[in-house]
């Protein structure tokens, strides 16, 4: 790394630090759907000003490295008091939003984060109560028919579905809305899917994100298995056996219909019984790795062959055949896709790669940096700089892209304290 280099990341964490504290929200008194902590949402100021849901993993990581334990707590905290008072943790606790879908279930991480900072024994028997209904919810609402989860929405009426297809074909894709309503609902019920799991839009469902077991959804739900049974261990020990079975029975499936010669997991096409995609690869297939699914280190260099470039990771391979630009896709890299293979890496012990990684997605966010005096959310893995896309404007982040920032230097010692 080139000294000036080294000096744009430490300055860039320096403005992160900075920022967290103007980036911290309150509740207003008296509004109905008002948290009971203060929060920190994607962006300080624009358009989502509201609590996410999987976004916080990643904004937590970074807050805990930059000595911002108790916002990471609050936002936990505001998770699990949503958990509790609906029964899932929707995809952003706000009015409007609650009622459509989810989004990928990382509340265990975020639970587990919060209890190796603090070890307080009581809050982790409250958290691991809560994280019992989530896990609930996810094997009674999102359950298919061979035992494996899918992407799916709440309780919407054809209306609801219509309205959204049109939303999503108007507002983010260009398509036509002059369809029938059949169809309408059809294709509303599989955009859902993808934006409960957090990728609106992208091409890798191929608008059958419902009939579809994802690879990243299932690896997650392992390891809130195997996270359950831990914790069932110290307060419920009749049940640490039961959740870990699930765990062995969902890896038995998982190997079975899902992974193949080369290392990698598949997202699996339950309807037609068999591997969606072929040869189809994306970020999602880091999380195998991070959960301890697979430590096949040969499938994990397949990964970044297809996907890691000069700035970044990309979302998706690219698929010369792909007419819509959607952003959770090639040419697109995003924070999770740069944390994901980066954490991938690391719990396989690959650290000069992981590092290398790290490194390419640190430059390219300091850069960037340097030159607009802003954080994004999307960047040009390949050129450099913040990405040009169509769905909606890049926006200025902090949220998951500083705290993947943060979290990755703190790992590798810059910037810090």
């Amino acid at each position: 790394m080139k000294k000036e280099e080294n000096e744009d990341i430490i300055e860039t964490r320096k403005y992160i630090r900075s920022r967290w504290s103007a980036a911290l929200n309150y509740p207003i008194k008296g509004d109905k759907y008002a948290l009971p902590y203060p929060f920190v949402p994607p962006c300080i100021n624009g358009d989502f000003h509201v609590l996410f849901y999987w976004d916080t993993f990643y904004t937590n990581r970074g807050m805990i490295a930059d000595g911002y334990f108790e916002y990471a707590k609050y936002n936990v905290d505001n998770l699990i008091f949503a958990l509790n008072k609906l029964g899932f943790v929707p995809n952003a606790y706000s009015e409007n939003l609650i009622k459509w879908v989810s989004q990928p279930p990382y509340l265990h991480f975020m639970v587990k984060d919060i209890y190796e900072y603090s070890h307080d024994e009581e809050w982790l028997r409250q958290a691991y109560f809560a994280l019992k209904k989530e896990y609930d919810f996810w094997m009674k609402e999102r359950i298919a028919k061979n035992g494996l989860n899918r992407h799916f929405h709440n309780k919407l009426t054809i209306k609801d579905l219509c309205e959204y297809y049109d939303y999503v074909a108007i507002e983010r894709l260009g398509l036509t809305t002059d369809i029938e309503t059949k169809e309408k609902a059809e294709l509303g019920e599989n955009y859902c899917a993808d934006a409960e799991a957090g990728l609106d839009f992208t091409p890798r469902f191929l608008d059958r994100g419902i009939h579809i077991n994802p690879v990243d959804l299932n690896a997650n739900l392992y390891g809130m298995e195997l996270d359950l049974s831990s914790y069932a261990k110290k307060f419920e020990p009749e049940l640490e056996s039961i959740y870990l079975n699930k765990a062995k029975e969902r890896k038995e499936k998982m190997d079975r219909l899902m992974l193949k010669e080369d290392g990698l997991y598949y997202d699996y096409d339950f309807d037609n019984g068999k591997i969606f995609r072929e040869d189809y690869c994306f970020s999602g297939q880091f999380m195998p790795f991070i959960t301890g699914l697979t430590q096949n280190k040969e499938g994990v260099k397949k990964l970044l062959s297809r996907l890691s470039f000069k700035y970044g990771i990309t979302s998706t391979q690219k698929d010369e055949k792909e007419k819509i630009e959607y952003q959770a896709a090639y040419p697109f890299s995003w924070p999770y896709d740069n944390y994901l293979a980066y954490w991938g890496l690391k719990e396989l012990g690959l650290e000069k790669e992981a590092k290398e990684v790290g490194m390419r997605w640190l430059i390219n966010l300091s850069s960037t940096y340097k030159k607009t005096g802003k954080l994004w959310e999307t960047y040009d893995p390949f050129n450099g700089g913040r990405a040009k896309k169509k769905e909606y404007p890049a926006n200025e982040m902090m949220g998951w892209t500083a705290g993947g920032f943060s979290a990755i230097c703190n790992d590798l010692g810059i910037g810090c304290k």
